[in-house]
């Protein structure tokens, strides 16, 4: 089991120095290098009162524990009247989806997956806060 190496404790290369004066900066440098973009889908909904269609945000990682949207896909064609059955088929897309993956797929067949399911992209999208919404 490792430990963890403090600023001031001898540089474990060997060199004498604190780590802090060897090494913390290259490893520092590693990290931010070894550290690789994931992407996750949240099923939900888009729309309003008595029209909610399928959704499914793309988050992208940008720092272990920061998620940013990068993009939204809507299922424009099935429009529910209940939230929680267009979550419901956003799921369920997501998951058959991730299927075709898991099988040997891509990315990219992932993509089609959604797209042959009725997914788009959405344009110009913009998150609302619940302090912003007016009655």
């Amino acid at each position: 089991m490792s430990q963890k190496i403090g600023r001031n404790d001898p540089c474990p290369c060997g060199s004498g120095k604190k780590y802090k004066k060897c090494c913390l900066s290259k490893d520092a440098e590693n990290t931010k290098k070894e550290f690789k973009t994931i992407y996750r889908f949240e099923p939900g909904s888009y729309g309003d009162v008595g029209n909610f269609i399928p959704s499914l945000a793309c988050l992208k990682q940008t720092q272990n524990d920061e998620w940013i949207y990068h993009f939204v896909l809507v299922k424009p064609e099935n429009i529910f009247s209940v939230e929680d059955q267009a979550v419901a088929e956003a799921e369920n897309d997501i998951a058959e989806a991730y299927k075709v993956k898991h099988i040997g797929g891509t990315d990219a067949e992932l993509a089609m997956e959604l797209k042959q399911r009725g997914y788009l992209s959405v344009d110009n999208f913009n998150i609302v806060g619940s302090h912003e919404l007016q009655a």
